[in-house]
């Protein structure tokens, strides 16, 4: 029987699985979702290649636990920002720039590519189920908050000016990547936002 560094065997599973997730989250940081990899993460965790399959069925399976565990956070980050009493439009602007600031702290940051570009799909685990359905669970309440602002503010196409606005998010979700300021993007950003709700005022002659 193997070796193992805690007092049950289920206990020494879960403690390595943790170790590989935070080894791939170190990597993400580090090299973004293009750098991670099986060799990657094992050298950053001090675990053998393959031994990392005895924990998780693929690399990608990382990327979904480290997003399982980090987007809950991300969310009520972002949304303890946003002062209920506010009408919709300054409450997409809040979300907007809210989101922004998140991708200045580390263990945010790189989920935002993550959560732009997704995670390839392999044979569904019970366990891959489940963090597909948290994850999932998510980005319903970030496309439900803001498809119900744009309700809120009478537009004919919630859709269309919802689909707008996580456009611009990201959009300054890759800028940040590339290296822009956030505190530059900042203003811009909360200014597009509230002109788009301009926009659709117009629109609807309001």
């Amino acid at each position: 029987m193997p070796k193992i560094d805690a007092p049950t065997v289920r206990e020494h599973h879960a403690m390595v699985k943790q170790k590989l997730i935070a080894a791939a989250e170190a990597v993400l940081r580090e090299k973004g979702p293009e750098g991670l990899s099986a060799g990657a993460v094992a050298e950053q965790a001090g675990i053998a290649r393959n031994s990392i399959y005895r924990y998780v069925d693929s690399v990608d399976d990382l990327k979904l636990l480290a997003l399982e565990q980090h987007v809950p956070r991300w969310s009520a980050a972002v949304f303890s920002q946003i002062n209920p009493g506010d009408g919709p439009a300054q409450k997409l602007a809040d979300f907007a720039v809210a989101s922004l600031y998140q991708t200045k702290d580390s263990s945010h940051g790189f989920l935002m590519s993550l959560m732009r570009n997704g995670v390839r799909q392999h044979t569904i685990s019970h366990e891959r189920a489940r963090a597909q359905t948290e994850v999932k669970s998510i980005h319903v309440e970030v496309s439900s908050f803001i498809h119900d602002q744009w309700i809120e503010l009478g537009v004919s196409n919630p859709e269309v000016w919802a689909g707008y606005v996580q456009a611009i998010i990201f959009e300054s979700f890759g800028q940040v990547e590339a290296g822009a300021n956030v505190e530059e993007l900042a203003e811009p950003l909360r200014e597009s936002v509230r002109a788009l709700a301009r926009a659709a005022a117009a629109e609807q002659g309001q």
